[in-house]
C-alpha cells in the first residue's frame, strides 16, 4: 500500500500521536474553484487522498508590466501536516517551483510555520496543517501578449503517524489584457491572510531584537548559549508601544530556526524581560558537533510572536553565528552590560555538557559498564587470563597481600587511562580532535605495543625474570617486584583495550571526547575502574580461592600457554600493519619484534651474572633493539581502499565512504549500510566475520540491492571522526542504515551485531 512507502523518521512510526502547535490562522476561508488542470489530489492512504492542491492567482486578467500574486493552496486532512522549507529534526522540506511564460517569477513566500512535537515530544519539526497558501509574485513582461502560462511543480511529504510522499504538476492560463482585474471570488483574502503570516524583519514589525552569545568564537566541539531578546515596548508611555502577548506554553514553541549542519540547538528557556514594558528572553543551548567551517555561520529563524489581541507578529532573526575570531564575531559576545539576565541558572555549571538525554551520572555508569565488559573482548582477555593466573598463585597468601596486588593493578589501569585522557585533552587544546583508539592509527605505536607483547611473552616463557637480581634469587614473588608487575599488567590492559569498543563504551567515550577537560579525565578514570573491577571483585570475595585450582606444576605450563596468547595478539598487530603498510611493513615489524625477542633472551642470559657482565649484556641487547628500530620502523602509507581490501574475498562489495557516495546511492533509491570500522578494532572484525559476511546477510543485501559502504578509520580521518561525533560516538564500530524513504535520518545500530538484527533493519530500510 502507498502509505507503507514512508520517508518520515523511524521515530515517527511509533504509537505516539504528534502534539501540534498550529500556525496562527485567520477565520475559515472558502476554498476557491480552479480549473481541472490547476487542481490535484494525491498522497493516497487506503485509497483516500490526504492532500489537495489548488493553483490560484489573485487576478482574472493581467496587464503588461503589472505585478500579481500566484500560489498553491495545500489542503490537508485533519491530523496530517506538511513541512516548512526547513523541516526541523525530521520529515522532509516542501519543494515548490513556479515557472511562467511572459512573466518573471519571484521568490516563494513562506508563512510562519507551526511546530510539531512528534514521537512523544522527542522530535520537533516545522510545518503546516489544515490549509496553507505558499505564494510568489509574478511580474508580467512589458511586451507580454496573449496569455501567461503558469506552471507549479510541488514535491512534499505529508505526515500523521505514517508519512506519504506527494507530487503534482499544476497549470493555469492567465489572459493578458489592457488592465489587471481582480477575481470574482475571495481569492484575494487568501493572499491577504498568507501575506500577514509571512515573517518580516524587526524593522518592519517594530520588535527590537538582539542576539548575544555566551562566548566567541564557537569551536568544535563546543557547548554554548544563545540569548535572544525580543522587546515590543520599552516604556509604557511610548505612544507606539507594542504589547506582546504570551508566546506559548513551551520554550521550543517560541522560535523556529533553520538547521545548521555543524550545530545542534535546543530552545531551553522562555522568560519575560524584567526591565521592559513588554518583552521576552528566549534562550538556546547550542552544541557544535563538527569541524569549524572556514567562515562564520548564520543563525536564521522566526520568532513566533503576537500581540495581546492574538494578531501574529512573525519576526525574523538573522544574525552572524561566530565561528571565527573576527572582530564582527567578537562583538556578538554576551557583554557585562547585560547583567544577570539570561545567565546560566545557579544550578548549572556552564562547562557541563548540556545534552539533556545524557546526564553526567548516566555517562559515568556507561563508562563503568563499558570498562567491565572490555574484559571479555579478545584484545583484553589475554591480560585478564594472566591476572587470574596470578590470583591462583596469590590466593593462599595473606588477604592484605592480595588486596595490595589488586590495588596496584587498578592503579596501573587508572594511571594509564589518565595519561590517555591527558593526551586527548592536549590534542584538543592544540586544535586536533581524536577518538577512542586514536593511537592505533599510528604504525609506530603499534610497533611499540608489539614489542611489549613479545617481551612480556618471553618473560612468560621463562627467558628472564622481572626486577630480579642475584641477591634476591629466592624472592621472585616478593611484594615490591610483584606490585611493579601488577602495575605493568594494568598498563598493558589499557594499551590492549583501546582498540575495542564494547557496548556502553561508545556513548560514554563519545560524550567525554566532546566535553570539558575535567569530564574527560573523570570519564576515563571511571572507565579504568570498570576495567579493573572484575579482577578486584574476585579478590574481594571471601573464600573465592576455594573455587580455584591449587598451585602446582600445571601453573608453569599454563604460564607458557599465556605467553602464546600474547603472541597471538602480536599476530593481530602484524595483520594491522599489513593493512597500513603492506607486506613490506609486516616484514619490517617482524624483524623488529625478532630483535626484541633476541634482546630479551640476551638479558635473561646475563640477568643473574656479575654486574660487569650484566652491563655488557644489557648494552648489547639495547643496541640490537635500537639499530633494528632505526632500520625497520619506517612504514609507508599503504592503506588499501575498501573496494580492494581483503574483504573483497567475501561476497560483499564495499565502497569507500563519503557523504557524497551515500547521497548518490540514496538518490538511486537504494538502501545504504555504512560500516564505520578500523583494522585495529577487534569488535569490528568480529562483527564483519560473524555477521556481515555470513551467507544469510549477504543474501539480504543482494535481495534488497543495499549499497554497502565502508568508512575505514584505520588511519586518521577527521571527516570520519566528525561523523562519529555527530552520533555521540568517540570510536568505532558504528553502523548506520539509511533508507531512501527517509535519507536524512539513518538508523543507528548497536556496537555488537547479530545477523537477524542486520537483516531486519535492511528489510525495514528497503523502499
Amino acid at each position: 500500500m502507498t502509505h507503507r512507502i514512508s520517508i518520515c523518521l523511524v521515530a515517527l512510526v511509533v504509537c505516539f500521536a504528534a502534539t501540534v502547535v498550529a500556525v496562527d490562522k485567520p477565520g475559515a476561508l472558502e476554498l476557491p474553484d480552479v480549473p481541472d488542470e490547476a487542481f490535484a489530489e494525491d498522497a493516497y492512504d487506503d485509497d483516500e487522498p490526504r492532500t489537495a492542491k489548488r493553483l490560484v492567482v489573485n487576478a482574472d486578467t493581467v496587464a503588461p508590466g503589472d505585478t500579481v500574486e500566484a500560489g498553491v493552496i495545500f489542503e490537508m486532512d485533519p491530523g496530517w501536516h506538511i513541512y516548512w522549507y526547513d523541516s526541523g529534526e525530521g520529515g522532509m522540506s516542501t519543494q515548490i517551483e513556479f515557472d511562467a511564460r511572459n512573466a518573471t517569477v519571484g521568490e516563494v513566500m513562506w508563512p510562519q510555520p507551526g511546530l510539531y512535537h512528534e514521537a512523544g515530544g522527542a522530535i520537533i519539526t516545522f510545518g503546516y496543517n489544515d490549509t496553507v497558501l505558499l505564494f510568489t509574485e509574478l511580474e508580467v513582461d512589458d511586451d507580454a501578449d496573449g496569455d501567461i502560462e503558469l506552471d507549479a511543480h510541488v514535491d512534499y511529504l505529508v505526515c500523521e503517524v505514517d508519512c506519504i510522499p506527494g507530487q503534482a504538476d499544476l497549470t493555469r492560463t492567465i489572459p493578458v489584457d489592457e488592465e489587471t482585474t481582480s477575481p470574482q471570488d475571495d481569492v484575494h483574502r487568501w493572499f491577504d491572510a498568507a501575506r500577514d503570516l509571512v515573517p518580516r524583519s524587526p524593522q518592519k514589525t517594530g520588535v527590537d531584537v538582539d542576539v548575544r552569545y555566551s562566548h566567541a568564537p564557537i569551536e568544535s566541539p563546543d557547548d554554548f548559549r544563545v540569548e535572544i531578546t525580543a522587546i515590543g515596548c520599552h516604556d509604557a508611555d511610548d505612544p507606539d508601544c507594542l504589547q506582546l502577548g504570551d508566546i506559548h506554553d513551551e520554550p521550543a514553541d517560541a522560535f523556529v530556526y533553520e538547521n545548521i549542519d555543524t550545530i545542534d540547538f535546543d530552545v531551553v528557556r522562555l522568560s519575560e524581560h524584567p526591565d521592559a514594558e513588554s518583552g521576552w528572553f528566549i534562550e538556546l543551548d547550542g552544541r557544535a558537533t563538527r569541524d569549524t567551517p572556514d567562515g562564520d555561520d548564520q543563525l536564521d529563524g522566526v520568532l513566533r510572536l503576537h500581540d495581546t489581541d492574538g494578531t501574529p507578529i512573525p519576526t525574523t532573526v538573522g544574525e552572524l553565528l561566530p565561528r571565527t575570531d573576527s572582530e564582527q564575531a567578537q562583538a556578538l559576545v554576551l557583554g557585562d552590560d547585560v547583567g544577570d539576565v539570561g545567565a546560566q541558572p545557579a544550578d548549572t555549571d556552564p562547562s557541563t555538557p548540556t545534552d539533556p538525554s545524557l546526564s553526567l551520572w548516566y555517562v559515568l555508569l556507561l563508562a563503568f559498564l563499558g570498562g567491565a565488559i572490555l574484559n571479555l573482548m579478545p584484545c583484553v582477555f589475554p591480560v585478564l587470563a594472566i591476572k587470574v593466573f596470578a590470583f591462583v598463585n596469590l590466593a593462599h597468601e595473606h588477604r592484605h597481600s592480595v588486596y595490595a596486588h589488586s590495588a596496584t593493578y587498578t592503579a596501573g589501569i587508572v594511571a594509564s587511562m589518565l595519561v590517555l585522557a591527558a593526551a586527548v585533552i592536549g590534542l584538543q587544546v592544540v586544535g586536533t580532535q581524536v577518538g577512542w583508539g586514536f593511537q592505533f592509527q599510528e604504525p609506530g605505536f603499534i610497533a611499540a605495543v608489539g614489542a611489549v607483547l613479545v617481551i612480556f611473552a618471553m618473560n612468560l616463557f621463562g627467558l628472564f625474570e622481572v626486577t630480579l637480581n642475584p641477591g634476591r634469587l629466592q624472592q621472585v614473588a616478593d611484594a615490591p617486584a610483584s606490585h611493579r608487575r601488577s602495575f605493568g599488567e594494568g598498563v598493558l590492559a589499557v594499551v590492549l583495550a583501546t582498540p575495542c569498543s564494547a557496548p556502553f563504551l561508545g556513548t560514554a567515550v563519545g560524550f567525554a571526547l566532546a566535553s570539558p577537560p575535567w569530564v574527560i579525565a573523570l570519564t576515563f578514570t571511571v572507565l579504568g575502574i570498570g576495567l579493573a573491577a572484575p579482577f578486584v571483585i574476585l579478590t574481594l570475595i571471601p573464600g573465592a580461592e576455594r573455587f580455584l585450582p591449587k598451585p602446582g606444576p600445571w601453573m608453569a605450563h599454563f604460564k607458557q600457554l599465556l605467553g602464546f596468547a600474547l603472541l597471538a595478539t602480536a599476530i593481530w598487530l602484524l595483520w594491522l600493519i599489513g593493512q597500513m603498510a603492506g607486506t613490506q611493513g609486516v616484514i619490517r615489524l617482524l624483524i623488529f619484534l625478532l630483535s626484541c625477542a633476541v634482546a630479551a633472551w640476551i638479558f635473561g642470559l646475563v640477568q643473574f651474572k656479575t654486574a660487569a657482565i650484566r652491563r655488557v649484556g644489557l648494552t648489547f641487547a639495547l643496541v640490537i633493539v635500537v639499530v633494528s628500530a632505526t632500520l625497520t620502523l619506517q612504514f609507508d602509507d599503504h592503506t588499501p581502499s575498501a573496494e580492494t581490501s581483503d574483504d573483497a574475498a567475501s561476497q560483499l562489495h564495499w565502497k569507500d565512504w563519503s557523504e557524497e557516495t551515500v547521497d548518490s546511492k540514496l538518490d538511486d533509491h537504494r538502501p545504504v549500510f555504512v560500516n564505520f570500522t578500523a583494522d585495529w578494532c577487534i569488535t569490528c572484525k568480529v562483527n564483519e566475520a560473524n555477521v556481515l559476511e555470513q551467507p544469510e546477510v549477504v543474501e539480504a543485501v543482494e535481495e534488497h540491492d543495499v549499497a554497502m559502504i565502508m568508512a575505514d578509520w584505520t588511519r586518521r580521518d577527521d571527516h570520519i571522526r566528525s561523523r562519529l561525533a555527530d552520533f555521540g560516538k568517540g570510536g568505532v564500530p558504528m553502523y548506520l542504515v539509511y533508507s531512501p524513504n527517509d535519507p536524512d535520518n539513518p538508523e543507528l545500530l548497536p556496537e555488537v551485531l547479530s545477523r537477524s538484527m542486520v537483516i531486519s533493519h535492511i528489510e525495514d530500510a528497503a523502499p
